[in-house]
């Protein structure tokens, strides 16, 4: 036993541990990776927004491509984002832009932005 206890993690088994683990009082853990700043995000729907409108005629779905980027941005905008959610709204989208690679291009530098790429 150590001066603070018996702590810590035991894993027995064939137990898998993906990403970080912590253990211990008043522990505090954050992880980000891949996202860059929320500026960045903010960038990034801009641009998947202008070039939806500026490619929307090759589009066989650009009303439903533009419900899919608002998913994005509402979850991306709340308090609460939902990455289940927002992944799914950017899988849609990925595919229905998929035939102009400059929005296939972007939506995928969208993912990344939000941290889900």
């Amino acid at each position: 036993m150590s001066e603070h206890g018996d702590r810590g993690i035991r894993i027995g088994g064939n137990a898998r541990v993906s990403g970080q683990v912590a253990a211990g009082e008043n522990v505090t853990q954050n992880q980000r990776i891949g996202a860059g700043p929320p500026g960045d995000a903010a960038d990034a729907l801009a641009r998947v927004e202008r070039l939806l409108e500026a490619h929307a005629a090759e589009l066989a779905e650009p009303a439903r491509a533009r419900r899919d980027l608002a998913d994005v941005r509402e979850e991306a905008d709340s308090g609460d984002p939902d990455p289940e959610r927002m992944e799914g709204a950017l899988a849609r989208l990925g595919r229905r832009v998929g035939g102009v690679a400059a929005l296939a291009e972007a939506v995928r530098a969208l993912g990344t932005a939000l941290g889900l790429g």
